[in-house]
């Protein structure tokens, strides 16, 4: 066998699917894609980088994408940062120029090793390393925590004969992160002693499935649950408030409990680091290894629902439990009726947000439905209709709440959709520009306002479109089943 084969072979253990926009240097790998494998173009290798982290969030297996040398990784960065933010476990193969030639710096060479935001690059520099890397390279992706790695395949390696490296399937397990019984019965006494109490709950409840375990919890103890700012999957399904944006707010609402749990969560995620948080109060509950040694409040390595589990019969029912109110995040009245409407016609399909302007409004209404609402923690533009594709891909239903700005930022990711007749439904809520910068801005400018038609790219690209302002009627027609792409916009008022 040669390279490419062992290296299909390998990943095929791990999934089928395989997602890139091929170059020059990934031709002689891709010659032995065999059947088995299934191989989706897209129009851009960023793109494919997002329809692979789609595939994941609805099959729960690492992502597998192939790029294109320095220009095709450039292209991707913005994704791969998404991707690392997002715990998100993609492994890379990118084409490299010829292994006896990268001194020589000919078109297309990157030292790939000073990629950012990826947890590892491996260079592949012989035969005998080529599934050795493959095989390191998925062990780091799925180690804690998860993330994007890249191994570098030049391109006159992928065709040479080796004798079949005989590695075992990297299944990377780690013990299940638990606490010690004297470490959970400080923090049940710590919850016990404190008359008031706040849960701020994030994306690792989703992850490990935890949302029956935290409302129990949370009912027995008295506390309202706050979801984690700009929060990528569904923290719980119920959410009393989702916290602002900037960490002086945080502050003012957080300040006034006595104690404040993080449960598979982060206070850091925030646009506006303002200033510090006032960390005195703070007991965290964490399965990411970063996350915790970053912090100075007392934060424990923990898989969430264990945590649950377990602090549950050692704390005492608080039915006087001091209440507290607090003020929800204003919400965009429009945007509210449409999601609320639209929330009645949901089923099974997965939303995937990226409106900028609405986040929160949306996140309010669509943001407690367990394994079926994803957005991503970067703040990035173009990550929601790739990755609502490659769920489709991977077989799952999806809906895309997108605005008009982000729309273009990945409109040829449609042509996937089209290309290999994979069901889609896209909802673009059009504010005539970028509201999200408008609203924040004291000053009037026409580079905050550009006017465009995404209904009009999406027809090009064959969707059934309609654009409208009279959305009841048009939501329901979006949610039948009769056309598999279709594609809504509806004008939102000024």
């Amino acid at each position: 066998m040669n390279i490419s084969e062992q290296i299909f072979d390998y990943i095929s253990k791990y999934t089928n699917l395989m997602f890139g926009n091929p170059g020059t240097t990934e031709l002689p790998f891709l010659k032995y894609k065999p059947n088995s494998i299934k191989y989706y173009l897209a129009l851009h290798d960023g793109i494919a980088v997002g329809m692979s982290a789609g595939s994941y969030l609805y099959n729960n297996k690492i992502g597998i994408v192939n790029l294109h040398a320095a220009p095709g990784l450039m292209n991707s960065i913005g994704y791969i940062y998404s991707a690392k933010l997002d715990r998100t476990p993609l492994l890379v193969i990118v084409g490299q120029q010829e292994s006896t030639k990268l001194l020589d710096e000919p078109v297309l060479t990157v030292d790939l090793r000073k990629i950012p935001y990826v947890k590892e690059v491996i260079d592949v520099k012989n035969k005998k390393e080529a599934i050795k890397a493959i095989s390191v390279g998925i062990r780091t992706v799925l180690s804690n925590p998860s993330g994007p790695v890249i191994v570098s395949l030049p391109f006159d390696i992928a065709e040479e004969e080796c004798e079949k490296t005989n590695i075992t399937e990297s299944i990377y397990t780690e013990e299940k992160l638990v606490l010690k019984p004297d470490i959970l019965d400080q923090i049940a006494e710590e919850i016990n002693n404190s008359k008031s109490i706040a849960i701020v709950a994030g994306y690792e409840i989703d992850l490990f499935d935890a949302h029956d375990e935290l409302i129990e919890f949370s009912e027995k103890i008295g506390s309202p649950i706050f979801a984690e700012p700009y929060f990528s999957r569904s923290p719980s399904v119920k959410i009393d408030a989702i916290l602002p944006r900037k960490a002086s707010q945080i502050n003012k609402i957080l300040m006034r409990y006595d104690l404040v749990l993080l449960i598979g969560s982060t206070l850091h995620n925030v646009i506006f680091m303002d200033e510090d948080y006032m960390w005195e109060n703070i007991i965290q509950i964490t399965t990411d290894h970063e996350e915790n040694v970053k912090r100075f409040w007392k934060s424990f390595l923990c898989d969430p629902k264990y945590f649950l589990k377990e602090i549950l019969p050692r704390v005492k029912e608080k039915k006087n439990n001091k209440k507290i109110p607090f003020t929800k995040n204003e919400v965009n009245k429009n945007v509210s009726q449409i999601t609320e409407y639209l929330k009645k016609l949901l089923k099974d399909e997965a939303v995937f947000e990226e409106t900028p302007a609405y986040r929160e409004t949306i996140m309010e209404i669509l943001g407690n439905r367990k394994k079926l609402f994803f957005s991503n923690r970067s703040g990035f533009l173009g990550w929601a209709l790739p990755a609502s594709i490659g769920y489709a891909i991977a077989g799952g239903k999806s809906l895309t709440i997108i605005g008009d700005g982000s729309f273009h930022y990945s409109p040829q990711a449609l042509w996937t959709a089209s290309n290999y007749d994979i069901e889609l439904k896209i909802l673009v809520l059009n504010n005539k520009g970028y509201e999200s910068l408008r609203s924040k801005a004291n000053y009037q400018a026409d580079y905050l306002s550009p006017i465009t038609s995404p209904h009009k790219v999406a027809q090009a690209y064959g969707f059934e479109v309609v654009e409208t302002t009279n959305w009841k009627s048009e939501i329901k027609w979006l949610m039948e089943n009769d056309k598999k792409r279709k594609f809504l916009e509806i004008i939102i008022p000024e």
